[in-house]
């Protein structure tokens, strides 16, 4: 089966925006059942003007029941990437986010009318493959510590609960051949392995009995010539954020060959001072002085 492939952002977006589907999606990435959900807004998409960077984000309101059977109000960041992002913009973006919160998000996604504040998880699917992360996924749970006698404390807080964060962190490349979890067969329609003559297609080898039905809503928009047109156009746009990317690196590595290539000078200049002044004769608290060296850079000078 051929299906348009669910790590673009015009495809995500469309099997999430089923409410059935996006049910079942959210419950397997978070191992919880999700009774309601409830699409926020529409999708956002934080660009970086200098390098054509987008982070694509869809919010959620949801109840999840947890395992003692007590249902939770959260509010859900899914947030997706198909290229390496460094976590300082991960960051950044958070906080642009937070900032906007009542803007972007609708009150009500945050705090109904009687002020109740919801716990925010939020889950990252990322399109390639963290070097120091060497796991498909991850789930980034509270642990509370008490400070001074460094013991894990089983204690539950509404401030603890509603301002720090639960976050799932998911792989698609590091999806293993055999899958035997429900997240795994799950993400089997994820596998870029299965990239068919377009990146934007996949031509699925197996599909997982549970998830046959999420396999087929994706069948349709792999048929649809303007959907398809659109995922070219997205495609196209990722090539150009390939160039964007090479330049902007490219840049980055001169400038810093170029304050590596003077902050040399500038300790060439300084030693060749210092013999200079210790030719001469001078104190080591006038050269100190003169050059801004402490003690120790100064004896280190041969």
């Amino acid at each position: 089966m051929r299906i348009a492939n669910p790590l673009y952002d015009k495809t995500f977006k469309y099997l999430m925006e089923n409410n059935r589907i996006a049910k079942k999606v959210i419950s397997v990435l978070l191992d919880q059942e999700v009774e309601e959900l409830t699409l926020g807004q529409q999708e956002t998409l934080v660009a970086d003007d200098k390098r054509g960077f987008t982070l694509f984000r869809l919010d959620f309101k949801a109840i999840i029941k947890e395992p003692d059977g007590t249902r939770k109000k959260v509010l859900l960041e899914l947030q997706k990437s198909k290229f390496p992002i460094d976590i300082q913009r991960f960051r950044n973006y958070l906080g642009t986010n937070y900032i906007r919160i009542d803007s972007n998000i609708d009150a009500d996604n945050y705090a109904n009318d009687n002020n109740e504040i919801y716990p925010i998880i939020t889950i990252y699917i990322l399109g390639y493959s963290l070097d120091d992360l060497p796991y498909l996924a991850v789930t980034v749970n509270r642990e509370v510590i008490n400070s001074i006698n460094k013991e894990i404390i089983k204690v539950k807080s509404f401030f603890i609960e509603h301002l720090t964060h639960a976050s799932h962190i998911i792989q698609v490349r590091r999806l293993p051949e055999q899958r035997r979890t429900r997240l795994e067969k799950f993400l089997t329609l994820f596998n870029q392995a299965w990239v068919a003559d377009k990146n934007y297609i996949l031509d699925l080898q197996d599909i997982p009995e549970e998830f046959k039905d999420v396999a087929k809503y994706l069948e349709g928009p792999a048929m649809d010539e303007k959907f398809r047109r659109q995922l070219e156009a997205e495609e196209e746009i990722d090539k150009i954020f390939d160039i964007q990317e090479a330049k902007f690196l490219k840049q980055i590595e001169e400038i810093r060959q170029r304050e590596e290539e003077a902050k040399q000078r500038e300790i060439a200049m300084a030693m060749k001072l210092v013999r200079q002044m210790k030719k001469a004769g001078h104190s080591i608290d006038e050269i100190i002085e003169e050059t801004g060296l402490t003690k120790q850079e100064i004896e280190d000078m041969k």
